[in-house]
């Protein structure tokens, strides 16, 4: 994947506990998940933005030409193909001698459930634990809203703010 050429722009919905952002992210510099992490900047630019409240996602509260999201207060970003939610170096989660791990993490009123993939030598609870990442990726998972059961956003990549993990667990067999 590192050898191949990538998309200019990645198209993504941010969740909070209240609103859905959906926009485009341009990553002709870095990777969403590097600008997510970069502790320098505190905000996000976002273009072709729509906004609106997660309980009434038929209500349209804006749509803009572009917009500044603050990442620390984003819960989960939901990007369509597992690629875009990887790191410019993407090491710490593919390689050939990775193995799959099941994960539940509940965040910012989210359930998401899906797979880390680690050396095995990795404890995935320590990672959490332990990693200075702001974001972490979690592949081919779901995200479902706890207060409305049956909002449910799926994607190659959600990457959750590891800051609004309330529970982190590995799921056995």
């Amino acid at each position: 994947m590192s050898g191949t050429l990538r998309q200019q722009v990645v198209s993504a919905d941010f969740l909070t506990r209240t609103y859905r952002t959906s926009g485009d992210v341009s990553i002709l510099g870095e990777p969403l998940l590097d600008q997510l992490n970069d502790e320098l900047a505190h905000f996000l630019h976002v273009e072709r933005v729509f906004i609106s409240p997660l309980l009434d996602p038929a209500t349209l509260t804006g749509n803009f030409r572009s917009a500044e999201v603050r990442k620390d207060r984003l819960g989960v970003v939901v990007l369509n193909r597992l690629e875009d939610g990887l790191p410019y170096r993407q090491g710490r989660y593919v390689g050939r001698d990775h193995v799959e791990r099941q994960v539940l993490a509940i965040v910012a009123g989210f359930e998401v459930r899906g797979a880390i993939w680690l050396h095995p030598s990795v404890n995935v609870i320590e990672l959490v634990r332990t990693t200075p990442e702001r974001f972490i990726p979690i592949f081919n998972a779901t995200a479902t809203y706890a207060m409305q059961r049956d909002i449910v956003f799926s994607g190659g990549a959600i990457l959750v703010n590891r800051g609004m993990i309330e529970v982190f667990a590995q799921v056995e067999g």
